[in-house]
């Protein structure tokens, strides 16, 4: 288990199958690691992660549930896409308290962070999901 997983959550499970469905109704194709992840912690709470990065302070506060709750990976995906505000490869992961979202570039498997009213310019955060779970492993604000 992940250290800053700090509840996993009754009624949120995904299977295989769920994320299959949920690939092939975007158009993409999440890395193992990550299917993993929302096979065993899909919707789970966590613990606050802070974390400063070129000077700058950073939080991930939610990892989007792929399926249930108010604000899962299909309800975030479908209005950005929609709006056409964020392009396609880019892949909503989780927020942060003030409600800007982290993205995984699907082209390069990149994270990076929107901010809500600075969508234009996007803040490389890491490489890829590996190094997002270790930044989160590493930045924890237990309470």
């Amino acid at each position: 288990m992940y250290k800053f997983i700090k509840k996993i959550k009754s009624g949120y499970s995904v299977n295989e199958r769920d994320i299959k469905n949920i690939e092939e109704r975007w158009d993409i194709s999440f890395p193992i690691l990550l299917k993993e992840f929302y096979v065993n912690y899909n919707g789970a709470e966590i613990n606050l992660c802070m974390f400063v990065l070129n000077g700058y302070e950073h939080e991930i506060s939610e990892f989007l549930p792929l399926k249930y709750g108010e604000c899962n990976f299909d309800d975030v995906i479908k209005n950005d896409r929609e709006d056409g505000i964020i392009s396609n490869n880019m892949i909503p992961l989780a927020s942060n308290r003030g409600g800007d979202y982290y993205y995984w570039n699907s082209m390069n498997e990149s994270i990076v962070l929107f901010y809500c009213d600075d969508i234009e310019n996007p803040v490389y955060i890491c490489k890829n999901i590996k190094e997002l779970f270790n930044i989160m492993e590493n930045n924890l604000f237990l309470s």
